[in-house]
């Protein structure tokens, strides 16, 4: 029956073993007080996620409609909402997850009026190719420039700066390279119309451009980054996005956080389960069910009835000294000194035999040599505590002037002998 008590224990800890490990393994980041990855979330408050810009577009416009869509599809979004006015399509993330009807409905949204600003690490180009044809017959891509700090600005001379904005990426304590990403610039030519070049990062790399659809303007940014919690906290950096939505026209903002989701896209439903989302990852679906097993076992094997809990026995401590000191406590109280130090000085020479070997009814000047050899004492110091018995054992009046002067000689030795 022990064994299999025992076997069953050991089993229960393998399990909260393999649960802390995949625990550290999925938020080795808990102990830090930032969270260095770039999630985009509007809800976050970390280095990379967008609650700044969100809650500064949420009050750009004052008076007007500001709409956070985090549970729809773009379609159903743009097919259930009254827009009586011009309005601003908002996306800032790693990527835009739009199916085909999402397509076509931001496609007739651009068209007819409408602004759309996308910010995203890979180009939308399922709506970029319903937009765009090239002029100088070349294809449209992003160029990585892997460099540690880069200095944005715009081509506008209305909001140019002289020293431009500049960013380096900070993950830790220390600034690291990034990739910084920008337009080929082969795309451009003498014919070029379709596309039109609004900011750059220096030299005279496109990272900001704008096409035109219909009534309406579709706005690319290839550094969603810029737009991040980390550097929006920087009065430049936050004239910099302020630079970047005065190009938008509308009136009313859209935030679209649901399309920055793939899973929230494939399943196309309107609210997302935490369940759901944890069984469509394999790591995850694994821990869930190895908790839940662990559960079970302990919830079944812990509600047995137990032997009573045995108290702990403190061990004995030693009062010895203590003992004394109330002991000196009482003489002292009594009005009797010489008394008193009699037994400091036997208590001393009781000390000196049992931790120095030093075997003497009395002390002299003869063993202090070897004991300050022993005890590393100062050979002045025990000297002073040889004057301190001598006054005991021959001075006929005693005070307790001297009683104190022997407490602090021998308080002295006891503190520093080794």
């Amino acid at each position: 029956m022990k064994k299999n008590n025992n076997l069953i224990i050991i089993i229960l800890f393998a399990c909260l073993g393999v649960l802390l490990v995949l625990y550290f393994t999925f938020n080795n980041q808990n102990k830090k007080r930032y969270q260095w990855l770039e999630t985009y979330k509007s809800t976050s408050d970390q280095p990379y996620g967008t609650q700044f810009i969100q809650k500064l577009l949420e009050n750009y416009r004052p008076g007007q409609k500001f709409i956070l869509n985090n549970k729809k599809s773009l379609q159903t979004l743009l097919d259930t909402t009254v827009l009586k006015t011009k309005t601003d399509y908002v996306l800032i993330g790693q990527d835009i997850y739009l199916n085909e009807a999402d397509k076509k409905a931001l496609l007739n949204f651009i068209h007819s009026g409408n602004d759309a600003f996308i910010a995203t690490v890979n180009l939308p180009f399922d709506i970029i190719d319903s937009i765009f044809t090239s002029e100088c017959d070349r294809e449209i891509f992003l160029v990585k420039n892997d460099t540690l700090a880069v200095t944005l600005n715009f081509y506008n001379t209305k909001l140019k700066t002289p020293k431009g904005f500049s960013y380096s990426y900070r993950y830790g304590k220390a600034d690291q390279n990034y990739f910084w990403n920008a337009l080929n610039p082969e795309i451009f030519c003498d014919s070029t119309q379709s596309i039109t070049p609004l900011g750059y990062i220096n030299p005279n790399k496109v990272n900001f451009f704008r096409f035109s659809f219909g009534k309406g303007h579709l706005y690319i940014h290839s550094n969603p980054l810029v737009f991040t919690n980390y550097f929006l906290v920087k009065p430049d950096k936050a004239d910099y996005a302020s630079s970047v939505f005065s190009h938008l026209h509308g009136e009313s903002i859209i935030w679209d956080e649901f399309s920055k989701s793939a899973f929230s896209t494939k399943n196309n439903a309107p609210e997302i389960s935490p369940l759901s989302y944890i069984l469509q990852h394999e790591s995850l679906r694994y821990a869930w069910w190895l908790m839940l097993a662990s559960a079970i076992l302990y919830t079944v094997f812990a509600a047995k009835r137990k032997q009573r809990v045995i108290p702990v026995l403190e061990a004995k401590a030693n009062t010895s000294l203590e003992f004394v000191n109330m002991i000196s406590v009482l003489h002292f109280q009594s009005g009797n000194p010489k008394d008193i130090a009699r037994k400091k000085v036997k208590y001393f020479l009781y000390f000196i035999k049992v931790k120095y070997g030093v075997h003497t009814q009395s002390l002299t000047e003869g063993h202090l040599n070897r004991l300050a050899e022993k005890s590393k004492v100062n050979l002045a110091d025990l000297k002073l505590i040889l004057d301190e018995f001598n006054h005991v054992e021959h001075q006929p009046y005693y005070n307790q002037d001297r009683l104190v002067d022997l407490y602090n000689a021998l308080e002295k030795f006891y503190k520093h002998c080794k």
